[in-house]
């Protein structure tokens, strides 16, 4: 199939609906990560935090710290991909009411061109 051609009057809002999908994509591939860590019990360079380990409970401690970052960020990511599927959602229905039919074709192209950069990374 050939890309849909734009025009520039109406380019920016597919492009940041284009954005938005890359950006819930990613959202959902760190918050896989992220549960795929702390199930395994692994900690991420980002929640490394050292503490000084001179007594037991300061192991128990800073394994407690990890986890509860790993934690947080899991809930940060889920709040996150809200936002962009609640921004996705009004941004869909301005185009589709723009475009009408031809806006299914551009939501397509769209889709094939996200899920061949997430083949490609």
């Amino acid at each position: 199939m050939n890309p849909l051609k734009i025009i520039n009057a109406s380019r920016s809002l597919i492009h940041e609906y284009e954005n938005l999908k890359r950006k819930l994509v990613n959202c959902n591939a760190n918050i896989y990560f992220n549960r795929q860590c702390y199930e395994k019990r692994l900690v991420p360079n980002y929640a490394k935090i050292k503490i000084p380990i001179n007594f037991p409970a300061a192991k128990f401690t800073q394994r407690k710290t990890q986890n509860l970052r790993i934690k947080d960020e899991i809930k940060y990511l889920y709040m996150k991909k809200q936002q962009l599927n609640h921004r996705l959602h009004y941004l869909h229905l301005s185009l589709a009411s723009t475009w009408g039919n031809t806006w299914q074709y551009s939501q397509y192209t769209i889709e094939v061109k996200v899920k061949f950069l997430l083949v490609v990374f």
